[in-house]
Parts: C-alpha cells; structure tokens; sequence
C-alpha cells in the first residue's frame, strides 16, 4: 500500500513561476494526500513561492554531488537520486514540478510501486515525472542501485541523458512485473513533449485529456508558452493547459 503523502523535488537553479505553483497547488488540492513534502536544497522566492509555501511543508536536503562516485553536475539528476531516496523511505507520490495534478490518485494506492508509459505502449520508456511508491520498495531501491552501471551524468540531448531514469525503469519493469504497476499513457504523460503534442497542451482550443490523473507540461519543450504565461491569459484561454488550472486561480 502506497503512502498516501506527496513530494517535490526542488534543486535552486531556476525562478519559481506561476506554473510551478500550480502545480504545487494542483496536488494539494486535487490529489487527495494528506500533506505535501517540499524536499529542497535552497527554498525558492519571490511572489508565487511565497502562495506556494502555504501548501507544502518544506524539507531541507542536500544535493548529492555523486553517486556510486560518479559525479552529479546537472541539477536534474540529482534530483532524480533525491525523488527516488525519499520515495524509498517515505513512500509516497511524487510529481515533477511541471505536472499539473487533474483529479485524486487515490485507486492507485494500493500497489507497491506504479510509473505511466510515455508514449503509446510505452514506446518511449517509462517517465519518472509522476511515480507512486510504497515505503522500502524493493523496485525503487534496486533502479537506484541500477545507477551504478547506468549513470552516465552527461547534459540535456546527449545519449546518457536520460539512461538511468527512463530506460532503466523501462527495463527493470520488465524483469519485475510483480513489483511495479504500468499505468496507460494517457494517465500521466499524455500529451508528450513534441511540438505537435506541446501545441495540444497550450495553443489548441478545447482539446482535453479525459482519462489523466495529470498532466506533464515538459517545461523544456513548453517553455515558449510557459515564460510567457500570466493568470489573465489563463482565466481567458481555452487550451487543456487553460482549462485544467482556471479553477486554481481562484
């Protein structure tokens, strides 16, 4: 049985914006966990992190510089150490600080870990922006120790990029059916992040996803719409990004 506990990982290498917030407040209020963990190295500022903090209880941590003694130099991977380290010994459900949360994640619960393919049949692995896990699972604790072979720790669009933390779940879900959950592809990774699919989420009136417990807003390919995002064109837009947090502004 997953905990039914939420958490953030936030290493400070960026602003805190509105969507970040949203989705913050999205899982408070939407996911149906009790309480909210804000694991971060540094807390963020300015106007929307101060909205945020009423919703999270915030958790000092270090970033890890290695593992396995290979270093860690982008942020993303140490976070991808530090999701993974408090899922294993608090359990609980985790969320990239870009997924906006639709509705509760409630009758995922009662399994021992649970990740969502990205893209159809998981054609493109397993995503770790969304993941539930019970406290001690043995599937989170042999994929962080799969890093030792894995973790290569190089930049954004290189072949090492994304080894240990998408296709080494995808693989060790297949030599461990008993231990982890596939959710569809539309539960929490569709759209996905290609232009067309980003289009969908920010720039395509009345397009919806109707079987999602959440949304991913791939900040890095969204980032044209998210830089630019205010709570005016929100409450006027009628895109999915639109329709799914109109009601969190209020």
């Amino acid at each position: 049985m997953i905990q039914n506990l939420g958490h953030f990982v936030y290493i400070k290498e960026r602003p805190w914006k509105l969507h970040h917030y949203l989705s913050v407040k999205s899982a408070a209020v939407r996911s149906g966990v009790d309480k909210v963990m804000f694991w971060c190295d540094k807390e963020p500022d300015g106007e929307y992190w101060e909205k945020t903090k009423p919703f999270v209880q915030v958790q000092k941590v270090k970033a890890p510089t290695d593992i396995f003694g290979i270093p860690i130099t982008q942020p993303a991977h140490k976070s991808d150490v530090i999701r993974l380290q408090v899922l294993t010994q608090y359990g609980g459900i985790y969320w990239d600080t870009d997924v906006i949360v639709v509705k509760p994640f409630t009758q995922l619960l009662d399994n021992q870990f649970v990740m969502g393919q990205q893209g159809v049949q998981g054609s493109e692995g397993l995503c770790p922006a969304t993941m539930l896990a019970s406290k001690d699972s043995i599937f989170a604790k042999t994929w962080l120790a799969g890093f030792k072979d894995t973790f290569i720790g190089t930049g954004p669009g290189t072949p090492g990029w994304c080894v240990h933390s998408v296709n080494l779940p995808a693989y060790l879900a297949n030599t461990m059916q008993e231990h982890i959950t596939i959710a569809d592809h539309e539960a929490f990774f569709w759209p996905l992040y290609h232009q067309k699919h980003v289009e969908w989420i920010f720039d395509t009136p009345g397009f919806h996803a109707p079987n999602a417990f959440s949304i991913h807003l791939w900040e890095s390919s969204g980032k044209q719409y998210l830089n630019e995002m205010t709570e005016e064109k929100i409450k006027n837009g009628n895109s999915l990004f639109a329709n799914i947090t109109k009601t969190l502004l209020d």
